[in-house]
C-alpha cells in the first residue's frame, strides 16, 4: 500500500487532539460524540480504551480530568495497556488548548471512513478471484456496497415520510408539556416534560409498545417531532400498527379482504395521515452512547423534541459492567442525564419480573422492575401497566369473557400525586383509549 494511501487511513495526532480536548474541557463532549458516538472509529487500540473511559465517566456524571481518567482506566483493568499515565500526560502536553475539538474528531472520522472504504475494497477483490458466475459476484459486490456505512448513525432510520405509504401499499409546536393524549393520565401527571426520564414498565403482552407508539403518535399528530428507537420491533411492524391505530383498522387481516374492500382504502388514508408525521423510527441505536450521539446530531440538521426507547432491557452499556444490575443502573442514568442535557423527555419502556404473576390480583409495583438498579430512583414517572383480564383469560380461557379494563398504575410521579388512570384496551388494533364514567364495572 503506498504513502498517500496510508496516510488517509490513520491520523494519531488528530486521535490525540480529541483525547487532549475532551480531558481539558468537558463542555467540548457534546460536539465530539455528534461526530464521533464510540471509540470503535479511533485507528490506536490505545485511543479506542481511553476514549471510552472518557465517555463512561461523562455520561456518569463524574469530572473529566486526568485522575478521574487514570482511576477509572484502572478499574477496567487497561491503565497499563494504555501506556500508563505516561502516555496521558505526552498527550496532554501536544494539545495546547481544547478550540480545535471538532476539527481533530471530523479527521479522526474521515480516517475511519476511508478504511471502511478500503476493507470493501479489499473484499471486492477477493469476490472477483472467486469461482463464481458473474451474476453472483455482482450481487455480492452489491452488497459490500450497501454495507458500507460512512455515515455511521443512518443504517437503521426510517422516516414515516418515507415509509408510511410504502408499507401501506406493500400490505395492498413544540409545548413545554407534551400531552400524553389520554385524559385519565394526564389528569394525574399533567403531561409530559422536558428533561424527564419516564418509564413505561409491564410484563410481556401487556401492550407496552402499543401505548407507547400511540403517545407518540399523538404528538407527532400535534407538531412534537419524535424519535421512536425501537430495538424490538421492525420499523415495518411498527408503521402497520401506527397505520392500524389511525385507521381504526386491523391491519393484519387485510390479507383476508380483496384489494379492492373499503379497508384497504382506510389503510392507505391512515398512511397518508401518518406521512406527515414528523416522525422518525430508529432500529439501530442499541447503546446509549449511539442514542445522544444521534439526538445531538439530529438536532443540528432538523429538531427532536421527544425520544421514545423500546425497550431499555434491550440496550447495552459500554465497557466492563459487573453484572446486569450494574449494567441496566448505567443505562438508566444514561438515559436521564440525555433527557436533561438535551432539554427533551425521554420515554423509555421496562420489563417487569415475574413477581406479579403469584402475587394475588397480580397488580406490579415499582420493584418489579426487571433487573431494575437505579431504574426507578432516576426515573421522574412510572407508569406500570395491569391488565387483569390478561390474567383471567389465561388461567381460565373458556370461564369468561375480556373486559379491556387496563390499570396504568402512576407509581412514582415526581412532580404530583399517584394513583390509578383507567383505559380501555381494543386487541384488533393493539390501541387504548380513555375508560368513560360509567364503562367500569367496579
Amino acid at each position: 500500500m503506498n504513502e498517500k494511501i496510508l496516510d488517509k487511513l490513520w491520523s494519531l495526532s488528530g486521535e490525540a487532539g480529541v483525547i487532549g480536548s475532551m480531558i481539558l474541557d468537558r463542555d467540548v463532549m457534546p460536539k465530539v460524540l455528534s461526530i464521533l458516538p464510540d471509540g470503535n472509529l479511533f485507528y490506536k487500540p490505545e485511543h479506542q480504551r481511553i476514549f471510552d473511559s472518557l465517555m463512561e465517566l461523562y455520561m456518569s456524571g463524574k469530572p473529566l480530568d486526568a485522575i478521574m481518567l487514570r482511576d477509572e482506566l484502572e478499574r477496567r483493568g487497561q491503565l497499563a495497556e494504555v501506556g500508563g499515565v505516561d502516555y496521558i500526560a505526552r498527550i496532554l502536553d501536544s494539545v495546547p488548548s481544547s478550540a480545535n475539538a471538532e476539527y481533530y474528531s471530523r479527521i479522526v472520522k474521515e480516517r475511519w471512513q476511508y478504511r471502511q472504504l478500503v476493507d470493501a475494497i479489499e473484499n471486492m477483490q477477493k469476490v472477483v478471484n472467486e469461482p463464481l458466475d458473474i451474476g453472483e459476484q455482482v450481487e455480492q459486490i452489491r452488497q459490500l456496497a450497501l454495507a458500507l456505512n460512512v455515515n455511521h448513525q443512518q443504517n437503521g432510520c426510517y422516516t414515516l415520510k418515507d415509509s408510511a405509504e410504502k408499507v401501506a401499499t406493500s400490505i395492498a409546536k413544540t409545548d413545554s408539556n407534551i400531552p400524553t393524549g389520554y385524559r385519565n393520565i394526564d389528569r394525574v401527571i399533567t403531561g409530559i416534560r422536558t428533561g424527564e426520564l419516564i418509564i413505561i414498565a409491564g410484563r410481556p403482552s401487556m401492550g407496552k409498545s402499543g401505548l407507547a407508539l400511540q403517545i407518540a403518535l399523538s404528538a407527532a399528530k400535534n407538531g412534537i417531532s419524535v424519535l421512536f428507537v425501537s430495538l424490538e420491533m421492525g420499523h415495518r411492524s411498527l408503521i402497520e400498527r401506527a397505520i392500524g391505530m389511525v385507521g381504526d383498522i386491523n391491519v393484519s387481516a387485510l390479507k383476508n379482504f380483496p384489494q379492492t374492500d373499503r379497508i384497504y382504502e382506510q389503510a392507505n388514508e391512515a398512511a397518508h395521515v401518518i406521512s406527515k408525521y414528523d416522525l422518525t423510527i430508529h432500529e439501530g441505536l442499541n447503546t446509549p452512547e449511539k442514542l445522544v450521539s444521534f439526538v445531538i446530531e439530529q438536532k443540528k440538521i432538523h429538531k427532536v423534541d421527544i425520544v421514545f426507547v423500546d425497550y431499555l432491557q434491550l440496550m447495552s452499556a459500554k465497557g466492563k459492567v459487573e453484572n446486569r444490575v450494574a449494567e441496566i443502573s448505567a443505562i438508566s442514568r444514561q438515559l436521564k442525564t440525555l433527557a436533561m442535557d438535551e432539554a427533551i423527555p425521554v420515554v423509555a419502556l421496562s420489563q417487569l419480573n415475574r413477581e406479579c404473576e403469584s402475587r394475588v390480583g397480580h397488580r406490579p409495583r415499582l420493584s418489579d422492575l426487571r433487573d431494575s438498579g437505579s431504574i426507578e430512583q432516576d426515573a421522574d414517572i412510572v407508569l406500570l401497566l395491569h391488565r387483569e383480564d390478561y390474567y383471567r383469560l389465561a388461567e381460565n380461557p373458556s370461564g369468561s369473557e375480556p373486559d379491556g379494563i387496563v390499570e396504568i398504575i402512576i407509581a412514582k410521579n415526581r412532580r404530583g400525586p399517584t394513583g390509578i388512570a383507567k383505559l380501555v384496551f381494543l386487541p384488533e388494533t393493539v390501541k387504548f383509549g380513555d375508560l368513560s364514567e360509567g364503562q367500569d364495572d367496579e
